[in-house]
C-alpha cells in the first residue's frame, strides 16, 4: 500500500479508500504547523491550502484528530451518469448506424 510524502513540507498523504458515498483520505500534518490548526471547527480549502497541503479539486475537511486532517469528495455518481446518456440517445431519433438521418 503506498503513501504519500511531501519531502519539502513534511505532509504525509494517506491512500484514498471510500465508502459507498464519498472518497476519503487523510493528511498528517508536520509537528510545528500543528498549532495553526483550529480544533472546533473544520478549515476551508483557502486555509488548508494555505498550510501547504496540496490535493486535487472537490476536497473538503470534515473532522480533525490531533495532527491529523480527515478529507472526503463525493463519490461520482454513475446512475445520474447513465441516464443522462440514455437522454441524449432519446433526443436524437431517426439516426442511423451510418450516422446519417433516416
Amino acid at each position: 500500500m503506498a503513501t504519500e510524502t511531501s519531502e519539502e513540507t513534511g505532509f504525509y498523504y494517506s491512500n484514498k479508500y471510500e465508502d459507498d458515498e464519498y472518497e476519503y483520505r487523510h493528511v498528517h500534518v508536520p509537528w510545528l504547523l500543528r498549532k495553526s490548526i483550529p480544533e472546533r471547527r473544520q478549515l476551508r480549502e483557502s486555509e488548508w491550502r494555505a498550510l501547504g497541503i496540496q490535493q486535487s479539486p472537490g476536497w473538503e475537511h470534515y473532522l480533525t484528530n490531533k495532527r491529523v486532517l480527515c478529507f472526503r469528495r463525493p463519490l461520482p455518481n454513475q446512475s445520474i451518469d447513465a441516464s443522462e446518456g440514455i437522454a441524449e440517445q432519446q433526443e436524437m431519433p431517426n439516426k442511423r448506424r451510418d450516422g446519417r438521418r433516416g
